[in-house]
């Protein structure tokens, strides 16, 4: 109804106009032949009321959101089609008893051209249309069908099939424009709809599903709002949270109950910070807070200490109870950085080295966290622009059986001799190559390395190489081992490749599966570092292990430690169950050795026997190493 009175205010003005032209037209005509009243008076009235009528509808402004008003608008064009069709029909009829043959012939011409126009005038309103079909040309019909001219009754019955067609065109025009204005609608529907969505789509692009929090965007886009607005004086931080052992709850209970610590930690933390600090979930186990404003370093400290202990505490899930640990590093503007990538990073930087050295407690990015980030920045440019196929190098430390005295095997440890910086630690180059990937070529390097050595050796002894988190998980890496290690034609069993606990918490599914591709191609695989992770007896009741190295943070306190030798000799006696070797790293003394010994121990490795040094030492141990 609201299209139709629309469309019909734009066309009824035309309608008023056609009438107006042709009355005037069979007026003129019949001017002189016709009485006065009917060529100049009636027409002048006729006139009048079109033009009143058009000016009104030109000037008509009905609010087409009130249906009522839109409803007697059409039945007041409906009363008027009535109207003014009987009007024009009566006045042209009575002027067809005047005039000649041409002149009687202009007043069928005159009605038949008149109520074709009017028709498509009011197509869009079948009421009205149709109404004027029925009165214009059913008396049309009628009068001239009994005319008796052949002439005109062949008019009227031409005209009275072109009525049908006419009244066809009126239902299929209608049926084209109400299907034209339910697409509008529809369109309509559907981009109001697309427009609602948009605005959900852009609220829950700022929000993470999951807690409720704000998502990563959110927390950027907020950050540099803040850097922006903040005026000289103003101080504010940023911290980085994240839970330790977070993974091992995924692995062990799945990932519902991962997701449910989630939004019971993120309850957790928004309850200690209240509703007004920005809180948000950056991806995985990671939080990012926006912290302003602050007094000093030590209310940032005791509050990122409330924050972790908050996380500290049990977490009763629908699986059971679980508890995890929680890491934070602040970083503060301005004194450590003016830019957000500057603050982020420093925060970043602070929760890896509260991770790396203090796990469970806030640390807040200070000076000397500049210096290592430096440090670390040296080691990342020297790695990308050494000649790393030279400067690398392999020594190898061996393993002793201690009841034998001969070596069991041997262990390859990198080493990198820098033209700039001299001999760097694998404990600080591997985390740095790994943080920026580059430990994979590194890989590489040494394992070429490696092989060329074992060929030259002459020898069958076998060898230990360490991988990183990073290669262990990547398919194409364990493929190109199998294939370096045919093509220097190498025994894979001579082959152990030792992984820490770190690589199944990056990836479990796919570091068993590397797992598996190695031992299938007849290599063995060692758990390094054993003791010191989440769920090691996890990782060796699932994998095929076929060597425990026990840390050295178990063997150094032997000797006066009865907690350490209980569970160093659990692990060995583990071994021995399992029918795997169990190799006890870090052995300094001969104190150490004779407490393992009284264990049960048999492989050991440390300076006590043997340093690295670049030819591996095959000697066996003299009587007073093994006894």
């Amino acid at each position: 109804m609201r299209a139709q009175v629309n469309a019909l205010s734009r066309q009824i003005p035309v309608l008023y106009m056609l009438l107006l032209a042709n009355a005037v037209a069979l007026a003129y005509t019949h001017y002189g032949v016709a009485p006065d009243w009917m060529t100049i008076y009636a027409v002048v009235i006729l006139g009048a009321i079109c033009i009143v009528r058009a000016i009104a509808w030109s000037r008509a402004r009905v609010d087409l959101d009130n249906v009522d008003a839109c409803i007697k608008h059409l039945k007041r064009i409906r009363v008027l089609a009535i109207a003014v069709a009987v009007l024009f029909t009566a006045w042209a009829i009575t002027m067809f008893g005047y005039g000649d043959a041409y002149q009687q012939g202009h007043v069928a011409y005159f009605i038949s051209i008149t109520v074709v126009g009017c028709i498509f005038c009011l197509v869009n309103f079948p009421p009205a249309a149709l109404l004027v079909v029925v009165i214009v040309l059913g008396t049309f019909v009628l009068f001239f069908g009994f005319s008796g001219n052949e002439v005109y009754v062949a008019i009227a019955v031409n005209m009275a099939l072109v009525s049908v067609m006419i009244v066809q065109i009126i239902r299929s025009f209608y049926a084209n424009f109400a299907g034209l204005i339910d697409t509008q609608h529809d369109l309509e529907a559907q981009h109001k709809t697309t427009i609602e969505l948009s605005r959900q789509n852009e609220a829950l692009a700022l929000i993470d599903p999951l807690t409720g929090l704000s998502n990563r965007r959110a927390f950027f886009a907020k950050l540099d709002e803040t850097v922006a607005q903040t005026n000289k004086g103003d101080r504010f931080a940023v911290a980085m949270i994240d839970l330790d052992g977070f993974k091992p709850v995924n692995d062990v209970h799945g990932h519902p109950a991962g997701d449910e610590l989630l939004m019971q930690a993120g309850e957790r933390l928004r309850a200690v910070l209240g509703s007004d600090t920005l809180l948000a979930r950056l991806g995985g186990d990671e939080f990012g807070i926006i912290l302003r404003p602050y007094e000093d370093a030590m209310e940032l400290i005791e509050l990122g200490t409330k924050l972790c202990q908050a996380l500290n505490r049990p977490f009763v899930l629908s699986g059971g109870t679980v508890q995890v640990s929680a890491s934070l590093g602040l970083a503060t503007y301005p004194i450590v950085a003016r830019s957000s990538n500057g603050l982020f990073e420093r925060a970043d930087f602070a929760l890896y080295h509260a991770k790396k050295n203090c796990p469970g407690e806030a640390v807040l990015f200070a000076a000397h966290h500049e210096t290592l980030i430096r440090h670390d920045s040296q080691i990342e440019q020297a790695l990308r622009k050494a000649d790393l196929s030279t400067e690398l190098s392999l020594h190898y430390q061996p393993v002793f059986d201690i009841e034998t005295g001969l070596v069991n095997s041997v262990e390859a440890l990198a080493r990198w001799d820098n033209v700039q910086m001299g001999r760097i630690s694998p404990g600080t180059f591997f985390p740095v190559a790994e943080k920026t990937g580059q430990v994979g070529f590194l890989t590489r390097v040494l394992f070429e390395k490696l092989l060329v050595d074992m060929a030259s050796w002459g020898n069958e002894v076998p060898v230990s190489f360490n991988l990183s988190a990073r290669d262990i998980v990547l398919s194409d890496t364990v493929e190109w081992l199998i294939d370096e290690i045919k093509d220097h034609g190498i025994d894979p069993k001579r082959l152990t490749f030792e992984v820490t606990e770190t690589a199944f918490l990056r990836d479990f599914a796919a570091a068993r599966t590397s797992i598996r591709y190695l031992r299938e191609h007849g290599a063995r695989i060692a758990l390094d570092d054993f003791g010191i992770g989440y769920s090691s007896l996890r990782y060796v009741h699932e994998l095929e292990f076929d060597v425990l190295k026990v840390d050295r943070s178990f063997v150094t306190p032997l000797a006066n430690n009865k907690r350490s030798r209980r569970i160093v000799k659990t692990v060995i006696d583990m071994c021995i169950n399992l029918g795997i070797d169990c190799v006890l790293e870090g052995v300094e003394t001969d104190t150490q050795r004779d407490t393992i010994i009284g264990l049960g121990g048999r492989l050991m490795q440390g300076y006590y026997f043997a340093r690295p040094s670049r030819v591996p030492a095959m000697d066996a141990l003299t009587e007073t190493f093994q006894s």
